[in-house]
């Protein structure tokens, strides 16, 4: 049917995405995807060479605070013995990272100065400067260019001279002067030297700067890039690691801060010992005083009454077994005593368990531990920087209520002891009754005595207590060993120069399909036939291809073109239409579903189309609202169908024939106020039923009929409807819009003209579904006027 494609009004299946359809679309864009790629992978291998080398170092440490030490001397108790309680791993970590540490550490080493070499493309840090070191002697207050760059610029080897950006303040302070190496200077609140000066330094200028840090600012850094983790998960081997630009000046902070750790764990657990031992020295002078006044009244006692004996043996036995419980309970009185004291005077010395001196009392012995722990644990996480953490207040409550415990069980053991001693006071009272004959002095003697021994016995206590804790603090190492000393490879972990590349490749190639793809497969317009066949169900008559030449009338001008082609191919297929007589079809209306798809020129070159066949015919204009029929015609009527249809002109006056054989034309006239009512009006029926009768084809060029009525009105009296869809132009919606009129049965018949049909946006299906059978497709290469004009065009872009 010579390219006719012609679908019946049956309802179509759902035709399926075509996926190789846009693959086809993509690959016709791969000079563009090439370009991105191209410049992806350049800014891949530009990062790779500009991007500082940034590199891992990692060390090993274990902790000896969670495993039961026992002490290297036989019999004698383990230091841990006095400190009480173990923190668990997770508790640890936090605190090997505290600021007492990292301050600690970065006072030992001279980074409160970074050095930095600046480049075209990148800064550079360094480990040192340029020939010189800053050395800061005081920062005495806040007067410092702390953040500052200060370039070096090195004038000769004995002086330099400063240069400052950012400041106007320190500019005036520190340009323009000469300044030698090696000596002292104050500016400000800042006192400092250069030291340096050879020559072997550089003298670009502006090239070499250095920057004063602020202690907070490089504690926060440190302690941010310091990572401690478990080796395995609640283990006590440790891993510490950080992220370096300069490896070599990392190194050195891990290897100081482990000797801090080291020697500030050492420092407390002595300290610990240290507090232990004063305490006994306290006790131990206090009964050392009594020792000597009992013995004293011992003495002249016995110097007074020589003939004093000891009585009954088995009597005295027994109250001295009675004294030495007594002894007991007035030890853990004091204690007692001593930790209430303590917790009410919030005393900063270190508190020891009561197990230090042999009082049996675990529970108590239990809370004082976990007390002593959450001191430890205070002195880390309460500072000036982190006093409102809710950590902070919930260890504090913690404390609080450790403090309410402890004294909830001293106020049980003091009970328990005041029972204790009444059975020993009425024990006492009934064995001293039962002597009641021996004489006074003789049961003075004996209380002195036991009053002795007791004392003695308290202070033989005491005694071995200091030993133990004395020798356990000269004993004393540190819980913390270095399994394996902080060190790095020599290969960076970023940036990954193959990994980057490898992303960057990926990139170029991906984002632009990926663009590409997302925007065919959402683009609104209809580009191809599958859009078409999506969004319409109204059957397809024809094909017109895009004209590239200037010209609307181009099956006149340019009879050998490929347009004028389509438009012979699409008047064969206007025989297959019929008409309301079920003759062949008269009369068509061409309209669209807005304005700018081709309706005027495809209503213009079809009808030279049909007047070149020898069909009588007539063209006209009754988009009276947008009126630009006539400026295409041959002649221009000085009346127009608007004139005809409010009754100021006659048939014969509107209609007027052009120089083209067997073509008459009638123009859209003045533009009407009302031109729904004019078409809607009897005299268009009269109007169109005349020309019948003296024309072979009529075709009407009408308003676009998805925005105004003026076409609905006209359809009573036609025989066929043409639709023109143009590729890129028309919308999905839109055309959408339409076809719901069409099946709702508003608009029947209707056949759609595809229009400006363009090679170059062909995609896969174009080949087979468009230009098959119409004679031109391919086939027809060298047959047309454009293809001579543009065939050197065409091998240009064959050979791109």
């Amino acid at each position: 049917m010579n390219g006719f494609d012609f679908q019946d009004e049956a309802v179509k299946e759902e035709k399926p995405i075509d996926i190789l359809k846009y693959v086809f679309k993509i690959l016709r864009r791969w000079p563009l995807i090439l370009l991105f790629f191209i410049f992806c992978t350049t800014l891949g291998i530009l990062y790779n060479r500009y991007a500082n080398p940034v590199y891992s170092i990692k060390g090993q440490f274990i902790t000896k605070k969670f495993t039961e030490n026992k002490s290297v001397i036989p019999g004698l108790v383990d230091a841990g013995y006095f400190l009480g309680g173990t923190q668990e791993v997770y508790e640890e970590i936090p605190l090997l990272k505290s600021n007492q540490k990292i301050e600690e550490t970065l006072s030992r080493l001279n980074f409160r100065v970074s050095y930095f070499a600046e480049g075209y493309v990148k800064t550079v840090e360094q480990s040192s400067g340029n020939g010189y070191q800053v050395v800061i002697d005081t920062l005495i207050g806040s007067d410092v260019p702390y953040g500052l760059k200060i370039f070096v610029n090195k004038k000769s080897n004995q002086q330099f001279q400063f240069n400052v950006e950012d400041s106007e303040k320190w500019e005036n302070l520190l340009e323009d002067k000469n300044y030698n190496y090696n000596q002292t200077y104050r500016i400000e609140d800042w006192i400092f030297q250069l030291k340096g000066g050879n020559g072997n330094a550089s003298m670009e200028q502006n090239k070499f700067f250095f920057i004063i840090n602020k202690e907070e600012s490089l504690v926060n850094e440190y302690k941010r890039r310091l990572n401690i983790s478990w080796a395995q998960q609640g283990s006590a081997i440790l891993n510490m690691s950080m992220e370096s630009v300069i490896p070599e000046k990392d190194i050195q902070f891990m290897n100081t801060y482990y000797q801090v750790v080291e020697e500030l764990g050492l420092q407390e657990k002595n300290q610990n010992l240290e507090n232990t031992i004063n305490f006994i020295d306290e006790q131990m002078a206090m009964i050392s005083d009594s020792i000597i006044r009992f013995q004293e009244s011992i003495d002249q006692l016995q110097l007074e009454n020589r003939e004093l004996t000891l009585g009954s043996q088995t009597i005295f036995t027994k109250l001295n077994e009675l004294d030495q419980q007594k002894a007991e309970i007035l030890l853990q009185e004091r204690y007692y005593d001593y930790l209430k004291s303590y917790i009410n005077q919030n005393k900063a010395s270190e508190v020891f368990a009561p197990s230090l001196i042999g009082l049996d009392a675990p529970l108590l012995n239990e809370l004082v531990n976990q007390f002593v722990q959450q001191r430890q644990e205070d002195k880390v996480y309460r500072n000036s920087e982190n006093y409102k953490n809710p950590l902070v207040n919930r260890e504090d409550s913690l404390r609080k209520r450790l403090e309410k415990n402890i004294y909830e069980s001293l106020r049980s053991y003091k009970k328990v002891n005041q029972q204790q001693l009444k059975e020993i006071n009425q024990k006492s009272n009934f064995f001293m009754g039962s002597i009641n004959e021996l004489q006074g002095e003789m049961r003075e003697l004996n209380q002195f005595e036991r009053l002795l021994e007791l004392n003695q016995s308290l202070f033989d206590l005491f005694l071995r207590r200091k030993t133990e804790a004395a020798i356990s603090k000269a004993s004393a190492t540190s819980d913390y060993q270095l399994i394996e000393a902080p060190s790095y490879s020599s290969n960076p972990v970023r940036p990954n120069a193959e990994r980057n590349l490898l992303i960057a490749m990926a990139v170029g190639l991906l984002l632009p399909i990926g663009f590409f793809f997302v925007k065919d497969f959402t683009n609104p317009r209809i580009m191809d036939r599958d859009d078409l066949d999506r969004n319409s169900d109204m059957p397809l008559l024809g094909n017109i291809a895009h004209k590239v030449v200037d010209t609307n009338t181009i099956v006149k001008d340019q009879p050998k073109s490929l347009v004028a082609e389509s438009f012979r191919a699409l008047r064969a297929n206007l025989k297959y239409l019929q008409g309301k007589d079920k003759k062949q079809a008269k009369s068509f209306m061409v309209t669209s579903s807005v304005s700018g798809e081709g309706k005027t020129f495809c209503s213009l070159n079809l009808s030279y189309t049909l007047a070149a066949s020898g069909r009588k015919t007539v063209l006209i204009g009754a988009d009276m609202r947008k009126p630009n029929l006539t400026d295409f015609i041959e002649t221009y009527p000085n009346q127009g169908l608007s004139e005809y249809l409010a009754g100021y002109a006659s048939k014969e006056e509107v209609i007027t024939s052009g120089k083209t054989k067997n073509l008459s034309f009638v123009g859209a006239g003045a533009v009407p106020p009302n031109p729904s009512e004019l078409l809607a009006g009897g005299k268009m029926g009269e109007f169109l039923t005349a020309l019948r009768d003296e024309f072979d084809a009529i075709v009407i060029d009408t308003s676009p009929i998805g925005l105004v009525a003026d076409a609905m009105e006209i359809l009573p009296f036609i025989d066929h409807t043409l639709l023109i869809v143009r590729q890129g132009v028309s919308m999905k919606q839109a055309l959408s819009m339409v076809n719901g009129l069409y099946k709702d049965g508003k608009i029947k018949p209707m056949s759609v003209i595809f229009n400006d049909i363009q090679m170059r946006k062909k995609g896969y299906g174009y080949y087979g579904g468009y230009i098959y059978g119409m004679g031109y497709g391919g086939y027809g290469y060298g047959y047309y006027d454009e293809d001579h004009k543009k065939s050197k065009k065409r091998f240009w872009r064959k050979s791109k």
